[in-house]
């Protein structure tokens, strides 16, 4: 029952106290779990919930498991109902059966219980080693169904009443590679969710049952509240982008189209590419786990992180695509490749929105896509000298430069300055080459001008190892973005792509495929991967010299890449002037026409401009290039429609599928408005319609 009046401090200090749980919780699977993903890598997280299934709060920096720790305690409920009693632990691993965001991630889950009524639930997950399949590691690019990935477990109980349920810690552990390393992983996953309950449930005797309900009901009220507030100041419309998944040269697309209404968010993903037979289909529920997060860093990330954040966001995923698979889709890289991909094509929607917002002031945090889904993991295998296998799970592949943004560059290695925290920590060199037969070269920020822009992007990170004190080492990638770059915004180029390169002992360079199983690295043999970067912002052409001198002197690139990205010669500025305006010359001359022309000398409509796209304002019914005044378009056409369009092939002469770049220039001056990255022939990859837009007139017509 809800209290009739609550004190806000009171609700403060529980939500602190309940923070601090799910702190000391995290502590605990630290001190005993074993293997460095969890320990070193941080590759794990805490998560409590009220008694029906909903988000109270959550620890741990995979903050992703949040979202789909709610799925896999309604799902475990919706299994066994009234059975659930006081010292059951749950476990689930299996995204088409109520398990977490892929079967490595297992969930174990206990119901807090205060006498014999249950209160809520902690939820313990972290990457386990090996969950079986064909591949160590369980990540398997070649996989054509999910019987072939993992050992599937929908949810059953670990503990039935405080006693262990031996028959299933011993089908588990008969089914995985690696099942000592395994089993003492979940044992420290136990640890957490027992502390994490024992914790709770004497919060909630101290604080009172009925006091306890009511006050989280009340806390995820308020959060509701406000982030609906946060949303009705955004430009009610639609709004699309569009992004493909890549496996191999071939293709998946997921468009995205947001309806900003009411106070809601919609983001129907109508159009995604059916379901296939590799080993990133996806779930509505993973897609929101990680897209809500997203949206939350941008905009409430002052707001506690529980239900009243997702309340007021839909999602829209056909069955039977790729972002609501059906079994027997394989699904062992779910969160990934699809998923990731989706909540960043949501956000770039978002954007877009925020950038037709004037009394939004996140509007000013506006950026290009996220790193997110340009990430390069992988993980590598070799026989241990007693028999059986050890392996690591290389999330230095995690670290992607992060996109520009309005008024900032973007990070190195990763990340963005506005948005969801670190998702994992370095593991240290010393750590990994004492535990595994690896010798680290190398560690670095990769060099290069990808994601140039007037803002450029970070850089992502540069490594290298080498078999140490064993014959080879056996691996397996599963990263993303080897030949589509994430976008910029507002005139910025894409960024750079994945590549990960074997070294072999006669000279010769093999380039692997972002996703593949098998690979091969000999004891004399070396191994090296670059991770992608975002998008820039802005056109590079309109990027400060000075910062590109700094960058040069900070060898980030070379003074030729400088010259050619950026149109700067340094030390000499009316050089430098004079290159760029050849530059924007060239792009002019080389671009096609105007669809339709609108003459610079009508006048506008009487009134102050309205932002709506970074570069684009809209006069009544007229969109118009900001810097030069060039008409683009009138309502209720796309403004694209009065700038020139230059198609450059990323791409040439076969060295991979046709993907091009496809930059939008203000017809007056040849700055670069707007430039995508798509896959040739699609035509309509982002849309920006707000209502008011959609709806102006010129004056006089009603």
């Amino acid at each position: 029952m809800r209290p009739d009046h609550f004190d806000p401090i009171d609700l403060e200090v529980l939500r602190s106290r309940l923070e601090t749980i799910g702190e000391q919780a995290c502590r605990a699977v630290e001190q005993t779990a074993v293997s460095p993903a969890v320990t070193e890598s941080k590759d794990y997280s805490v998560t409590l919930l009220d008694a029906d299934g909903n988000l109270v709060h959550g620890s741990g920096v995979v903050i992703f498991h949040y979202g789909a720790a709610t799925h896999a305690v309604r799902s475990t409920i919706a299994r066994y109902g009234d059975t659930i009693r006081p010292g059951d632990v749950f476990l689930a691993n299996d995204p088409h059966n109520g398990g977490g965001l892929h079967p490595q991630d297992v969930m174990v889950q206990q119901p807090i219980f205060v006498g014999e009524r249950r209160v809520g639930w902690s939820v313990v997950s972290a990457h386990l080693m090996d969950m079986g399949g064909m591949v160590v590691g369980s990540f398997a690019p070649d996989a054509t169904e999910c019987y072939q990935e993992s050992f599937r477990v929908p949810p059953v109980r670990l503990f039935r009443e405080g006693t262990e349920v031996t028959e299933v810690w011993d089908l588990l552990t008969t089914n995985v590679r690696m099942a000592e390393l395994v089993e003492m992983d979940l044992r420290g996953l136990v640890a957490g969710a027992h502390l994490a309950t024992t914790r709770t449930s004497e919060v909630v005797t101290q604080t009172g049952v009925e006091t306890f309900l009511g006050s989280l009901e009340v806390i995820r009220d308020l959060t509701e509240t406000e982030f609906r507030k946060r949303i009705a100041l955004l430009a009610d419309g639609t709004y699309r982008a569009t992004s493909w998944t890549e496996y191999g040269e071939k293709f998946y697309k997921i468009p995205c189209t947001l309806t900003v209404a009411q106070g809601s968010l919609t983001f129907d993903f109508t159009g995604a590419s059916p379901q296939c037979p590799h080993f990133f289909n996806s779930k509505p529920y993973i897609i929101a786990a990680e897209l809500v997060v997203m949206i939350a860093g941008h905009l409430a990330p002052d707001l506690p992180f529980d239900e009243g954040i997702f309340a007021p966001v839909k999602l829209v995923c056909p069955e039977g695509t790729i972002v609501n698979c059906q079994p027997p889709a394989p699904i062992s890289a779910a969160h990934m490749h699809v998923a990731l991909n989706a909540a960043g094509v949501g956000m770039q929607a978002l954007m877009l929105a925020l950038g037709a917002s004037p009394e939004a002031p996140q509007r000013e945090y506006i950026g290009g896509a996220s790193w997110e889904s340009a990430i390069g993991p992988q993980l590598w295998s070799w026989p241990m000298p007693g028999g059986g296998q050890d392996a690591l799970l290389v999330l230095d592949g995690q670290w992607a430069g992060g996109s520009a943004g309005a008024a900032r560059d973007g990070n190195d290695h990763g990340r963005n300055t506005f948005g969801p925290a670190v998702e994992a920590s370095y593991p240290d060199i010393e750590v990994l080459e004492s535990w595994f037969p690896l010798l680290f070269l190398e560690r670095s920020t990769r060099s290069g001008t990808g994601g140039a822009g007037r803002f450029r992007a970070g850089a992502g990170n540069s490594f290298a190892f080498r078999p140490h004190g064993t014959d080879a080492i056996h691996g397996t990638a599963f990263g993303m973005r080897r030949w589509l770059p994430l976008q910029g915004i507002a005139g910025g180029q894409p960024g750079s792509c994945n590549e990960f390169l074997i070294h072999r002992a006669d000279g010769s360079t093999e380039m692997l495929d972002v996703s593949c199983s098998g690979a091969l690295v000999g004891a004399d043999d070396w191994y090296e991967i670059k991770v992608a970067s975002g998008g820039g912002y802005g056109d590079p052409l309109d990027r400060d010299p000075s910062a590109v001198e700094a960058d040069l002197a900070a060898d980030r690139f070379t003074a030729d890449e400088a010259r050619t990205n950026f149109g700067v010669i340094a030390g000499d500025a009316e050089a430098t002037l004079t290159l760029r305006e050849k530059l924007r010359s060239a792009r002019l001359a080389k671009a096609a026409p105007p669809a339709k022309e609108l003459s610079s000398a009508e006048a506008l409509p009487p009134g102050a401009p309205l932002p709506l796209f970074p570069g684009v304002v809209q006069h009544g019914h007229i969109a118009v290039a900001e810097a030069s005044g060039a008409r683009l378009a009138c309502a209720p056409d796309h403004w694209t429609m009065g700038c020139a369009c230059l198609v450059e092939h990323l791409w040439p002469d076969g060295q991979g599928p046709d993907v091009i770049y496809r930059s939008w220039l203000d017809p007056l001056t040849g700055r670069a408005l707007h430039v995508e990255a798509v896959v040739d022939g699609d035509t309509d990859s982002f849309i920006v319609a707000p209502q008011r837009w959609i709806e102006a007139q010129p004056a006089g017509v009603a």
